[in-house]
């Protein structure tokens, strides 16, 4: 069967009966624990080796959705494997899903039919290529209160499961009111289309952390916005080489071509990074890098493979128990690539990438950075604290489902993309005329709830007339007749937005910024 179907129409009508297409996953709550964390309903290879048999091993790379009740065999399979495993029905939301699928009817026959057009009615189960966004999941169901509660509590000891921001239900009806058919159904057949998802994951939380970027300045807004929304993204606006074929890379699978050598080399080096992840060999991403480096060094003219081979010589000693300081580092390798594998090699996680400042390195540097420690640790391995923003986890899920089908070659349209998150430096973007009332009001906070004082200044409208000073031990005073005409407190926007460059905003003060933005 072919599974190369022709892209459905993005802008087509939804047929009437769109709200109805909810369908029904049965799992086990690890399995969805790791889905959940991952951002994607996925197939088997997805998990890595963390997988335990449920529903989705019976047709690797199909997703299998029940219509109604569910078959007591899926539930039995889905939480053979381990005693400690629960069952848990996740409904799905398909209302913007389009293109080729399989259904079966009750008697176990399939059929091939474009979705949602080529419904009729008697389908009892679908099957879906994987990989689907997370964020359609409309809840979880588990049979009773003690395995919801159970459920919840496990979820506690995973730092990237975000449970809680699912709706969580109890129905018993759903577990007891199973039917009878067997799972696997002998009457359907479907070829092996399960794959790693790699680089969707890499993009996701490369996607992230540019957000977590964005607040540096111009660099990092742009970088950003190529990261979500890479065919909506100017290219002009971008100016270091290796950041501008960030667009080329999420949108194809090839190694990119008629580049020069640092973006060539840097791009190389994410893809060992992510490549890495499902290696059989079990490399490290650091090992990945070397042995990357030295493969490429060979093809070098050799002016430019001494520099790399020095390069390497230096992460080589800081693999091990390098003697020099970060600061003699950094003043002898001075681009951005350099210094970008420097701290891949001193740093593990991304969250220490976000809370590490040097007075060297510069806006680029920590851009180039972001991106690289976003392919080793990928949105699965990034913790909650650093996907609580709004509308991130919507915007991620949708864009490494709709990579990994693009990569995959399926034809399945997800739809439009949710609206990507901004980051919050470029809510304060000026207009022609400068800052809006809105923004004016929401820089002011946010200055005086960081203390920024060398961004606030006062204006004071004085009417005609003579005024006394007086100073004294409490500062100066100004005696006046009368009322004051006006008094105008005001925020600098270039001393605002270098106050924004280097300092941390809490979460709490970032979204009440935020909610000002939308009134």
């Amino acid at each position: 069967m072919d599974n190369k179907l022709p892209l459905f129409p993005i802008n087509e009508a939804p047929p009437k009966n769109q709200k109805a297409l909810k369908w029904r996953l049965v799992t086990n709550q690890r399995n969805l624990f790791y889905m959940l964390a991952a951002g994607m309903v996925m197939s088997p290879k997805g998990f890595g080796g963390k997988y335990y048999q449920d529903t989705l091993s019976s047709f690797p790379g199909w997703i299998p959705l029940f219509a109604d009740n569910v078959p007591q065999t899926a539930i039995d399979l889905s939480v053979s494997e381990r005693r400690h495993l629960m069952p848990c029905i996740a409904t799905i939301d398909l209302k913007n899903l389009h293109g080729g699928l399989v259904a079966m009817d009750i008697d176990g026959y399939a059929r091939e039919i474009q979705f949602p057009d080529e419904l009729n009615g008697s389908e009892v189960a679908l099957f879906v290529p994987a990989p689907l966004p997370v964020t359609w999941l409309e809840s979880i169901t588990f049979p009773s209160k003690e395995d919801k509660l159970a459920c919840e509590v496990d979820a506690r000891d995973f730092g990237n499961v975000p449970l809680l921001d699912f709706k969580r239900e109890i129905d018993s009806r759903l577990f007891s009111k199973t039917n009878d058919a067997p799972w696997p159904p002998s009457r359907v057949t479907l070829p092996d289309r399960d794959s790693v998802l790699n680089k969707a994951f890499s993009a996701g939380g490369i996607m992230a952390m540019l957000l977590h970027m964005g607040n540096l300045g111009d660099v990092g807004v742009q970088s950003c916005r190529l990261g979500f929304d890479p065919g909506r993204t100017d290219l002009s606006t971008i100016a270091d080489p290796m950041l501008r074929e960030l667009g080329s890379w999420l949108q194809t699978e090839q190694a990119l071509t008629n580049v020069d050598i640092l973006p060539k080399l840097f791009w190389g080096v994410v893809d060992s990074v992510t490549v890495c992840r499902s290696s059989v060999d079990t490399i490290s991403p650091i090992d990945a890098v070397l042995g990357y480096l030295d493969a490429a060094a060979a093809g070098l003219d050799e002016k430019t493979k001494q520099v790399l081979l020095k390069l390497t010589n230096d992460l080589r000693k800081l693999a091990g128990f390098g003697d020099s300081t970060i600061t003699e580092l950094f003043e002898k390798n001075t681009k951005p690539f350099s210094r970008a594998l420097i701290l891949f090699f001193l740093r593990e996680k991304c969250a220490d990438l976000v809370e590490f400042r040097h007075p060297l390195m510069n806006e680029v540097d920590y851009v180039v950075a972001a991106i690289l420690f976003a392919a080793r640790d990928g949105w699965l391995g990034l913790p909650l604290v650093l996907r609580d923003v709004v509308g991130l986890q919507d915007a991620v899920a949708h864009r490494m489902g709709a990579l990994a089908h693009r990569m995959a070659g399926s034809g399945m349209d997800l739809g439009e993309p949710p609206v990507r998150p901004m980051p919050l430096r470029e809510l304060f973007t000026p207009g022609i005329k400068g800052w809006s009332s809105k923004q004016r009001d929401a820089a002011l906070l946010l200055s005086r709830e960081l203390k920024w004082i060398e961004c606030i200044h006062t204006r004071i409208n004085l009417g005609k007339g003579e005024y006394r000073m007086i100073i004294d031990g409490s500062g100066v005073q100004i005696i006046l007749p009368g009322d004051v005409k006006a008094v105008v407190t005001e925020v600098e926007p270039s001393k605002f937005f270098t106050q924004f460059s280097y300092s941390e905003i809490p979460a709490k003060l970032e979204k009440r910024i935020r909610d000002m933005f939308k009134t």
